[in-house]
C-alpha cells in the first residue's frame, strides 16, 4: 500500500504544469480584527433583507442590503456550489474608479453616515457598546485587510476551502466573502468548470501528500500551496466538454442538496454521487491513464448534454428543479444501460488508483 501510495504521489509531483501557471491570481481571503462587527447572523425566522442579528451585542440590527454579501465558511462542504451559510458579511466598501484600475475602497465615515445611515449607526453602536470606545468613528474601526481579495471582488473566481478535505465551488458573481481558503482567478475563463471538477476530485485528496513529499506543511489551501497544485488538461475536447457539463450538473445537484434543510433523500444522494463518480473517473483518467472503456465514453457522449433553463440559476422554480432532477435521473439510467456496466469496467491501471483512494479516505 505505501509503495503504491508513494508511486502515485511521485507521479503527480512530476506533472510540470501547476495551478499557478494557469491562473491570473491566487489569493487569500479577508482578515479583520472585528469579526463580530462584520459577520452577521441570519435570523431563523427570516425577515426582510436588512434584518440580521449581532452576535457580539446579542440584538437585532438593520443594514442597507447594498453593503451585505454572502459569506463562505470552510466549516461546511462547498463542492461545486455554495451551501447557504447562517452568516452574511458587512463590507462597507465600494468600487472606486479614481485610478487607472478599478478597485474597492472603504467608504469614509462622513459619507457612510450620509449614504448608509443604518450601517453607520450599527458600527457606531458596536464600537461604543462592545468595544467601550466613545471616540469619533474612523475608517480604521471597520476596515478589513485583504488587498488581493478587494482587487478581485465581484470578479468570477473559484473559492477553495479546507473542511473535511480540500473542496471548491465556482463563484460566478464573485461577491462571496471568505476568510479561510483562497480565491482562484484563471487566465482562461472557459476552464473554470474543469478546474472546479479537478479540485473536487481524488487528485485533491492526494494533494496533501504531494505537499508533504515536498516538505511543505502549511495549510493546503494557502495561496502559496495552491499555486503548486498539479494541473493536467484532457488531450481531447470530448473529455473536457463532458467534465464541464457534469460540473454544471453537480453545481445544480449540490444546490438542491443544500436547500433541503429537512433532510436529503437517499435518491438525491445517490444521484449526486453517481455524477461525482463519473466526473472523478474522467479526471483520474486524464491525469493517469487516458484509456477508459470505449463503451462508457460512448454512453457518456450520447447522453451527457447541456440543458437550457435554470441549470445554472440559483433561483429557479421548484417545478423547473423537479423537471431537471427527473432529466438527470433519466440520463443516469441511460448511461448505466448503454455502458452495460457492472460498476464500470475499465482498462488496466485506473481501478488500482480508485481502490487506493477508497481505502485512504483520510489522506
Amino acid at each position: 500500500m505505501f509503495l503504491k501510495q508513494n508511486k502515485i504521489v511521485e507521479k503527480i509531483s512530476e506533472i510540470p504544469v501547476t495551478l499557478g501557471d494557469v491562473s491570473e491570481s491566487i489569493f487569500g481571503g479577508i482578515n479583520t480584527k472585528n469579526g463580530l462587527l462584520h459577520r452577521l447572523y441570519l435570523p431563523e425566522e427570516g425577515g426582510s433583507d436588512s434584518y440580521y442579528l449581532c452576535e457580539g451585542l446579542c440584538e437585532p440590527v438593520f443594514l442597507e442590503p447594498e453593503l451585505v454579501y454572502p459569506y463562505v465558511s470552510g466549516a461546511f462542504s462547498e463542492k461545486f456550489a455554495f451551501r447557504p451559510s447562517p452568516y452574511n458579511f458587512m463590507l462597507p466598501y465600494e468600487l472606486s474608479n479614481k485610478g487607472k484600475k478599478a478597485e474597492y475602497s472603504i467608504i469614509p465615515p462622513e459619507e457612510l453616515e450620509a449614504r448608509f445611515p443604518m450601517a453607520y449607526g450599527r458600527i457606531t453602536e458596536f464600537k461604543r457598546k462592545f468595544r467601550h470606545d466613545t471616540s469619533p468613528l474612523k475608517s480604521a474601526d471597520y476596515s478589513i485587510r485583504g488587498r488581493k481579495f478587494l482587487e478581485y471582488f465581484k470578479i468570477p473566481k473559484i473559492i477553495a476551502t479546507e473542511g473535511y478535505h480540500l473542496q471548491a465551488a465556482y463563484d460566478a458573481a464573485g461577491n462571496h466573502v471568505f476568510e479561510n481558503g483562497c480565491g482562484i482567478v484563471l487566465n482562461d475563463p472557459s476552464k473554470y468548470a474543469y478546474i472546479t471538477a479537478v479540485l473536487n476530485s481524488s487528485i485533491a485528496r492526494l494533494f496533501p501528500s504531494v505537499c508533504r513529499s515536498e516538505m511543505a506543511y502549511s495549510s493546503y489551501v494557502a495561496p502559496a500551496a495552491m499555486k503548486r497544485f498539479p494541473i493536467v488538461f484532457p488531450d481531447n475536447r470530448l473529455t473536457e466538454d463532458l467534465i464541464n457539463t457534469i460540473s454544471s450538473y453537480l453545481a445544480f445537484l449540490n444546490r438542491e442538496k443544500y436547500a433541503r434543510d429537512y433532510g436529503i433523500p437517499d435518491w438525491l444522494r445517490e444521484l449526486t454521487g453517481f455524477y461525482e463518480q463519473i466526473s472523478n473517473l474522467l479526471v483520474l483518467d486524464t491525469y493517469f491513464i487516458n484509456d477508459l472503456d470505449p463503451r462508457l465514453l460512448n454512453a457518456l457522449e450520447e447522453n451527457i448534454h447541456s440543458f437550457a433553463g435554470d441549470m445554472d440559476s440559483e433561483s429557479g422554480s421548484s417545478e423547473d428543479s423537479d423537471s431537471l432532477l427527473s432529466v438527470l435521473y433519466y440520463v443516469k439510467q441511460q448511461i448505466l444501460e448503454a455502458s452495460n456496466s457492472e460498476k464500470y469496467k475499465f482498462n488496466m491501471g485506473l481501478p488500482e488508483i480508485l481502490d487506493f483512494h477508497q481505502s485512504s479516505e483520510g489522506f
